[in-house]
């Protein structure tokens, strides 16, 4: 279970003010820019969807509040939560899917940032009973490999938690897609989680 708290811890406010500012600066910039770039290319819509990313030189992930565009995401309105899901940076509520981008996480060491992204083409084509995404091109099965169809569950459910951890289990998967739900990729910077997610689009 997520600890939604809006408070600060008074330790980790004093490491943020004193450690992290340019380290939490940079990441923030990063967000933005992904988020921007998804929004122009129709992949982001409303507060749909989510981003997130390792704070360099902390265990803290950056990640929206609920209900919050990401494309109006700023430094000082993103939020900073620790692996067991406490807000120690920020105020509000983390994103509902804040589980299955934590998790993924503790399963990946190699993944840096990630992109959830309720991307049209990838949903209809979710509905269209497939159980993974066919390869048209060789850019997409060079760089995707295998896509896996998940089978749906409740948003911010532990059940679609499960599906989607256990799916970036295997350390060859970037990307997979939620079944009436949208896309998850994965990388070393969100750039590239971004530009995975672009080409999952397009494929679909």
């Amino acid at each position: 279970m997520l600890d939604q708290g809006s408070d600060f811890d008074s330790q980790a406010e004093l490491q943020y003010d004193r450690n992290m500012n340019g380290a939490w600066e940079r990441a923030a910039q990063e967000f933005m820019a992904v988020a921007q770039r998804l929004w122009e290319r129709g992949l982001l819509a409303g507060s749909g969807g989510n981003l997130s990313l390792r704070v360099g030189g902390t265990s803290y992930v950056m990640i929206k509040p609920s209900g919050v565009p990401n494309v109006d995401c700023r430094p000082e309105t993103l939020l900073g939560v620790d692996p067991a899901g406490k807000v120690v940076i920020g105020q509000g509520r983390p994103s509902t899917d804040t589980g299955f981008h934590l998790g993924i996480y503790r399963a990946r060491p190699d993944v840096q940032g990630i992109v959830h992204a309720h991307a049209p083409w990838s949903i209809a084509l979710t509905l269209l009973d497939y159980r993974e995404l066919p390869l048209l091109t060789p850019q997409a099965w060079y760089n995707l490999g295998r896509v896996r169809v998940v089978p749906y569950a409740m948003p911010g459910s532990k059940e679609e938690d499960a599906w989607v951890i256990d799916a970036f289990r295997d350390e060859r998967m970037v990307a997979i897609m939620l079944q009436r739900h949208g896309l998850v990729t994965v990388g070393p910077a969100l750039s590239t989680a971004e530009n995975l997610a672009e080409l999952v689009e397009e494929t679909a």
